[in-house]
């Protein structure tokens, strides 16, 4: 078109080339179908031309489009610029098509019919570069901006910039020779794809889901297409791409709400449309996996539409009103559970072919209707393949009553079906227990849905009717026997059972069962069968036996009554976390045997609970180790529980209370007697529970009935790696603890002499205060007693001894007698009867392994005599070897200490007399040496015995050892232990 225009100029520079540095203006003028006004044209560097109008009627073909014309002036452009500093047309008008065009070094503006140019250029060697501003295609309201690059030696053009149409927006990326045009363009959110109308040619049902079905922003992820040049149109087949729309709402039917999807992406290729919905939730239901896929979309011919749904929810209403609007009717109702459907619908272009349909539901925990028969399934496969419904290996169960695997073809117009069952459970029972039970019996099975339901079992000849009431008979149980868990754990292995059912609230029966094994005995006889008739209604059940020993009411709770019986009671087979309700047993005259024990119940309340067990009964006949005010107890009333593998046992008062857990024990007293011998030492050491804790208030712990602890509070606490003991009476407190690595602590204070002599079984000490510590081990324990102010009584060969050493200066010589019966006259508390210790101490070292106790110090100040010594005494042998010094005459010594050379020659260094005594043999009846005299004293003097005696009897004590009295007092008791 416009080559001859360029031609002409051409030719008319050439001729006036000399005039054009000048400058050439003309009017007008014209030639052949060209007429030019206002022209002007100069020389530069190159030619400048400004023409103000151009007329130009070519005899060739029109241009038809913008692509076409687009082309056109890309071909041109190269050669004006190798000429053309700059050129300026006002109008240039082409036939039907006018011009504008401006171009210098730097700028390209173009505008006629088809397009519209605003550019940057810049030309490097065979290439021009376009900075474009705009490029508006007027027939396609296409809008351009970017970068263009024209490449005339390969005759390419590459493009990148924006894209603009409608409410498109998008990035473009633009490959083109003389045949073909590529495009790939990623876009901006945008509300349509209806402007794709203009281009494509679609199927209604195709355009529907296209632009109307459709709702949302998209978003093009990138699209790709080929456009012919020489043909002038896209090539269908090269288009692919992907799309997404956020926040997508589907429609798949006007009859049918929207669907919700966090997004909806879309794919495009080789002419299959793909919409793959992702999170899509329809009236709060996920329908999640669904999918809408177009096949052969521009083929009016082949093209079909699929629509594959797929929800995991219960098929209520909202879910059958989808399949209702493709003409779907399904006769079943889900009221709970959920089901995994996947229903695929295909819908072909072509009305005469019709559409199919073919979907999978897998019900789980679903509740079903089908009419008004309401039944539950649990797992069920069914199939619907156009109007046929197939039921695959599916789970029935009625109420209660029937549990089965069912393989049938239901025909929804009579609703009756016919198949097998795998019985599951054939269950008759109330609120609380079955009563029969079939399991695991494969049998023919029809039933009828229509008006009163029938179920019958071919297999097990049972006929169930289900109408006003539910009538089931048994005629012979042993039939069932196989199947019944019921039957078997009682061992009923005949009998015969009629039932009436009006609901679970409402069912009578009367029935003989054999065979039983129940937990009761009659005259040492189990009973094993019984005839019983039973009514359970609005939830109570009253189950009675003929003779009237065994009545069952089961309400709330279940109450037992038994009399005359004896009860076998196994708590390790209680399983109390699976008790349905509470079990009260009410016993009365009855023996209870429980595990190897035997109570005699006056009367006792059992109440058995999932948290445990709790009773109260009146026992009697019982054999136990306390005494309450000196008097046996034969006869007490107990409540207790076993709770979490808590045992615990106490009287009304709370007075005695034992409680059991795991591997602990502990015991409570206040104000009983405990009766303990050397015998339970041993069983206390070989008790299972690893923590043993007792607390006592007012008590009196017997020692083999001799030895007694008195104790205000007590507190024993045992554990694997230690011990530790805590007691208080009145101002006495003693504490005793052995450690993890068994090292050894007593202590105690202001130990009253009505305490000890209570422990030594004798009167002893008279007033004063006592204190005892020591520490170590059992087999080197270091200790101390102390003793301050006390009367040593009742010790005659001690007495004895003091005074025939009060008299003895007389023997020596008589000048001395006067100041010894001065201090005899003047110590005071000195009689016949009893040693005052004013101090005293003894320092000792126990050697467990070897069984000996030494005696590393003792000192005593007492009432004209001091002792000063030490000691090995052999608790195996029972033998003692020590020496003790005497201190006297100490009112003498004073008088002779005034006097220097008397005092040196007769009393020595050390200012007192003194003499040595020699303890060794027997505890009984040691030997006595001393240097008073030079003759052996021979008689029996237990001065060392009894001076001795009294810290040992306490290692006895502790450590269970008795003296040959103590044996003798064992012989005569009677121990019973502590149950």
């Amino acid at each position: 078109m416009i080559k001859p225009i360029f031609l002409f100029f051409f030719l008319i520079i050439i001729s006036l080339f000399s005039f054009l540095y000048s400058g050439i203006k003309i009017d007008s003028f014209s030639f052949s179908n060209i007429f030019v006004s206002q022209f002007y044209i100069k020389i530069d560097k190159k030619l400048i031309l400004d023409i103000d109008y151009i007329e130009y009627k070519s005899e060739k073909a029109k241009t038809s489009n913008s692509f076409e014309e687009l082309k056109n002036s890309i071909e041109l452009l190269p050669k004006v610029l190798n000429f053309f500093q700059k050129i300026k047309i006002n109008k240039l008008k082409i036939d039907d098509n006018e011009f504008e065009i401006i171009l210098n070094d730097e700028i390209l503006y173009l505008d006629n019919k088809y397009i519209n140019i605003a550019s940057k250029i810049d030309k490097i060697s065979n290439q021009v570069v376009f900075e474009l501003y705009s490029l508006y295609l007027k027939d396609l309201d296409f809008l351009f901006d970017g970068k263009v690059k024209i490449d005339y030696f390969n005759e390419k053009l590459n493009y990148y910039g924006n894209f603009y149409y409608e409410n498109l927006q998008s990035n473009i990326n633009v490959e083109m020779n003389k045949k073909i045009a590529k495009f790939y363009l990623v876009s901006q959110p945008f509300k349509s794809l209806k402007f794709l109308k203009n281009f494509l040619h679609l199927d209604p049902i195709a355009e529907s889901w296209m632009y109307d079905n459709v709702q949302g922003d998209i978003k093009i992820e990138g699209l790709y297409a080929e456009y012919d040049l020489e043909n002038n149109h896209i090539i269908e087949d090269s288009i692919s791409g992907r799309a997404q729309i956020k926040d997508a709402k589907i429609r798949f039917h006007n009859n049918v709400d929207v669907v919700n999807t966090k997004s909806l992406d879309i794919s495009f290729y080789k002419d299959r449309l793909h919409f793959d919905l992702i999170e899509p939730m329809f009236k709060e239901k996920s329908l999640d996996g669904s999918f809408v896929t177009i096949h052969n979309l521009t083929s009016e011919k082949n093209g079909q539409v699929d629509v594959f749904l797929k929800t995991n929810s219960k098929l209520d209403k909202d879910i059958l009103d989808i399949l209702k609007a493709y003409d779907i009717t399904l006769p079943i109702t889900q009221k709970s559970g959920n089901t995994q459907a996947s229903l695929l619908m295909k819908f072909p272009y072509e009305e005469s072919k019709k559409m199919s349909t073919y979907g999978e539901f897998f019900l789980n925990d679903a509740q079903m209707r089908i009419n008004d028969f309401e039944f539950e399934s649990k797992n069920a496969e069914v199939i619907l393949d156009d109007s046929l419904i197939k039921i695959k290996n599916s789970d029935f169960k009625y109420k209660d009553m029937i549990n089965a695997t069912l393989n049938l073809v239901l025909d929804t117009k009579t609703l009756k079906s016919q198949g097998d069952a795998t019985i599951k459970s054939f269950l008759i029972k109330d609120e609380n227990e079955s009563f029969v039970e079939i399991k695991d019996k494969k049998t023919a099975i029809d039933l009828d849905f229509n008006n009163e339901v029938n179920i019958s079992l071919k297999d097990l000849g049972t006929h169930i009717k289900v109408s006003d009431l539910i009538y089931v008979n048994i005629n012979d149980l042993s039939k069932i026997y196989p199947y019944s868990k019921l039957l078997k754990d009682n061992s009923i292995k005949e009998g015969h059972i009629a039932l009436q059912i009006k609901d679970e609230k409402n069912i009578s029966f009367e029935a003989l069962i054999k065979g039983m094994n129940l937990p009761i005995q009659k005259d040492e006889r189990n009973i094993d069968s019984l005839e019983i008739n039973g009514k359970i209604e609005n939830g109570k059940t009253n189950i009675s036996s003929k003779d009237g020993n065994i009545k069952i009411e089961i309400d709330d709770k279940l109450n037992i009554y038994l009399q005359n019986l004896d009860v076998i009671l196994d708590n390790k087979k209680i399983e109390k976390g699976n008790l349905k309700q509470e079990i009260i047993i009410n016993l009365f005259n009855t023996k209870l045997k429980m595990d190897a024990d035997i109570y005699y119940l006056e009367n006792a309340k059992i109440s058995i609970k999932n948290s445990g067990i709790d009773f109260e009964a009146d026992v009697k006949d019982l054999t136990l180790p306390i005494k309450k005010n000196n008097d046996k107890i034969e006869k007490l009333t107990l409540i207790g529980s076993i709770k979490d593998d808590i045992t615990s046992i106490k009287t009304k008062n709370q007075d005695l209370v034992l409680e059991l857990k795991n591997d602990s024990v502990s015991l409570y007293v206040d104000g009983y007697n405990l009766h303990y011998t050397s015998a339970d030492s041993e069983k206390i050491e070989k008790i299972k529970y690893k923590k043993v804790d007792i607390k006592g208030k007012n008590s009196i712990i017997l020692y083999n009935e001799t030895n007694k602890l008195l104790a205000d509070d007590f507190v024993v606490r045992i554990r694997e790696d230690s011990k530790f003991i805590s007691l208080d009476y009145k101002e006495t407190s003693i504490t005793f603890k052995e450690s993890k690595d068994k090292k050894i602590d007593i202590f105690s204070n202001n130990v009253s002499d009505e305490f000890v002599n209570a422990i030594l079984g004798k009167h002893i000490f008279n007033g004063g205060n006592l204190m005892f510590y020591a520490s170590g081990y059992k087999n080197n324990l270091n200790g101390k007693f102390i003793i301050e102010n006390s009367n040593v009584e009742g010790l005659t060969i001690l007495n004895n001894l003091l005074l025939f050493i009060q008299t003895s200066p007389a023997l020596i010589n008589p000048l001395l007698a006067i100041p010894a019966v001065v201090g005899m006259a003047t110590n005071s508390g000195f009689n016949l009867l009893a040693y005052n210790i004013i101090d005293g101490t003894i320092d000792f070292n126990y050697d467990k392994d070897a069984e000996l106790l030494y005696i590393k110090k003792l000192i005593t100040v007492g009432n004209g005599i001091d002792f000063d010594g030490s000691g090995i005494v052999d608790l195996k042998n029972f033998t003692i070897d020590s020496n003790i010094k005497l201190i006297f005459f100490k009112d003498y010594s004073k008088i002779v200490g005034m006097i220097p050379v008397v005092n040196y020659v007769l009393l020595g260094n050390n200012n007192r007399v003194e003499t040595e005594v020699n303890l060794k043999g027997s505890l009984d009846n040691p030997e006595i040496s001393t240097n008073l005299t030079k003759d052996t004293i021979n008689i029996p003097m237990n001065i060392g015995k009894r001076i001795f005696n009294s810290p040992s009897m306490i290692f006895d004590f502790i450590r269970g050892i008795d003296t040959l009295e103590d044996e003798e007092i064992k012989k005569n008791q009677i121990n019973k232990p502590l149950r």
